[in-house]
């Protein structure tokens, strides 16, 4: 079991670090980022503690959870782990909770981009990411003050069932590397990236990768004897 574990963490890390790494050598970055983001959403992964208890070191959180009953709570706790571990914790789409909560920095849906000058202003040192769905949004982000781009989805997920079905696009490969070469902001990758396909980006441009059971899989591979 621990090898299986090993194997997928290792693929899964030390190819977004691998991108992270490229992309730096070869554009430069805003401050230093992490080299992939692990999104908390409780209805996919019930346990993110847990998996930010073996997050690999270089990596971030972004706690979303928007429809939480309890989201500061959560918030609250998942904040404790990360600082506990040395891991940078952002809150999405809540400058108000990511500031009570001490976070270090803030994701934003595209939808609130117009946010990001003020948020920067109150907000030097945060780290601030957004997300972006086509080229004309990555092209305004490239305007803002934010850190680096989350584009998405790149492929079929379960959060968005329809992009398994054919009922919407994905990026695909082809669409993640026309984001790239528009733009000098870091760009991650977002949308059912995984152990079994991290491999596809690579050489691409990306800064890193963002996910939300990527990681959690590598938990799953712990708890589930090999099959015999």
């Amino acid at each position: 079991m621990v090898a299986v574990m090993t194997f997928h963490a290792a693929t899964l890390a030390e190819i977004a670090a691998g991108l992270n790494r490229d992309h730096s050598r070869t554009y430069g970055q805003r401050g230093k980022l992490p080299q992939a983001f692990f999104i908390t959403d409780q209805q996919a992964v019930a346990r993110p503690q847990t998996v930010i208890a073996t997050l690999p070191m270089g990596c971030a959180v972004i706690f979303r959870d928007y429809d939480h009953p309890a989201r500061e709570k959560l918030g609250a706790a998942l904040s404790l782990s990360c600082a506990k571990r040395g891991v940078p914790f952002l809150v999405a789409g809540d400058e108000p909770l990511a500031t009570a909560l001490q976070a270090d920095g803030i994701h934003l849906p595209e939808a609130q981009m117009d946010q990001v000058v003020k948020i920067r202003a109150a907000h030097p040192r945060w780290i601030i990411t957004l997300s972006c769905h086509d080229p004309d949004a990555v092209c305004r982000a490239a305007d803002l003050p934010v850190d680096a781009g989350l584009i998405a989805p790149v492929f079929p997920t379960l959060s968005h069932p329809e992009t398994g079905t054919g009922a919407a696009a994905t990026l695909g490969l082809a669409g993640v590397t026309a984001m790239v070469r528009q733009t000098t902001l870091p760009l991650f990758a977002l949308g059912g990236i995984g152990p079994e396909n991290i491999h596809q980006l690579i050489g691409l441009g990306l800064a890193g990768i963002a996910a939300i059971r990527g990681f959690a899989e590598i938990q799953d591979d712990v708890r589930t004897p090999p099959a015999r």
